[in-house]
């Protein structure tokens, strides 16, 4: 149940950040749009000036709601994940919240953050750098659990370590926390990092994977393959788990279904302990191949 409630929470709250910055990113351009035309400048956007301004008030008592909600959610996050960090790193869970944590760092302190700048921020509540400080903590939080570490280091979207440098930077600069906080901050983006060198060269291991082996909704390699009684699909235990959380159904044909209604297919488990044996015999036996030429070189020349 109460997975199910962070679930919910992390839909609320992913919501509430993305429509927070997108409607600051407008307010930002708007204001610049209004200032430069105040300065004489021609028109850069469509629109009188008061639709422009007109723009503008109704983005600001939007942006206002969502950012007040949104703090909230954020601030549960930072006090459940602090309490209760196993349920904040179950299959169904992690990758979506390493995912949203990840983006929105990058919003904060990454290339386009000058774009969250405007006039009067205490207007809406939006405090960058507690929202910041904030999220830090989420990461410090889960740092210790394992699968957040790999949900975090194989977010190819948005986890880049400079990120977390950067606001090592931040949070000294405004003195927003403890030494010891943020080398605990740092010390876990060294890991997550050193987790997506880990993973990219055990991809390159593998090579291309053949289709069936992969998950038919996230296309990653299945580690735990079940099968969906009514559809007859097999797809990853993690990404049914997830599907179920927000709907009952199986996704390939809407019938009602229940997680324990699934089961494990052993076949297909079989099929990819075998080609991951399979792999790692062929890059093992390349490897030896490639020191044995390099030392049959070596006697050669001596």
């Amino acid at each position: 149940f109460f997975v199910r409630f962070v679930a919910r929470m992390l839909n609320d709250t992913t919501f509430l950040l993305d429509e927070s910055l997108r409607d600051l990113i407008e307010i930002h351009e708007l204001e610049t749009e209004t200032r430069n035309r105040q300065n004489g400048a021609e028109p850069a956007m469509e629109g009188t000036d008061e639709e422009l301004q007109g723009r503008l008030e109704s983005t600001k008592r939007q942006a206002k709601s969502y950012i007040n909600l949104g703090n909230k959610t954020v601030n549960l996050f930072k006090i459940f994940t602090l309490e209760t960090p196993k349920a904040f790193v179950t299959p169904e869970i992690v990758d979506r919240l390493a995912g949203m944590l990840d983006y929105n760092l990058n919003a904060l302190v990454g290339p386009r953050y000058a774009q969250l700048k405007v006039k009067n921020p205490e207007e809406y509540n939006f405090q960058p750098r507690q929202l910041l400080l904030n999220i830090c903590k989420i990461f410090v939080n889960l740092s210790k659990e394992n699968e957040f570490l790999i949900a975090v280091s194989k977010d190819e979207r948005s986890f880049k370590h400079e990120l977390f440098v950067k606001a090592k930077e931040f949070l000294r600069r405004y003195s927003l926390a403890s030494g010891d906080f943020i080398d605990d901050f740092v010390r876990f983006a060294d890991r997550a990092e050193a987790q997506k060198l880990e993973d990219q060269e055990e991809e390159l291991e593998l090579g291309e994977i053949p289709d069936e082996l992969l998950d038919p909704v996230m296309f990653d390699l299945m580690v735990d393959p079940v099968i969906l009684p009514s559809s007859k699909v097999t797809v990853d235990r993690s990404t049914i788990k997830a599907h179920l959380l927000n709907d009952p159904t199986d996704p390939f044909n809407r019938m009602p279904l229940k997680l324990d209604e699934v089961k494990p297919d052993l076949e297909m488990k079989k099929k990819i302990e075998a080609f991951k044996a399979q792999r790692r015999a062929e890059r093992l036996a390349e490897k030896n191949k490639i020191e044995k030429e390099e030392n049959d070189g070596d006697v050669t020349m001596a």
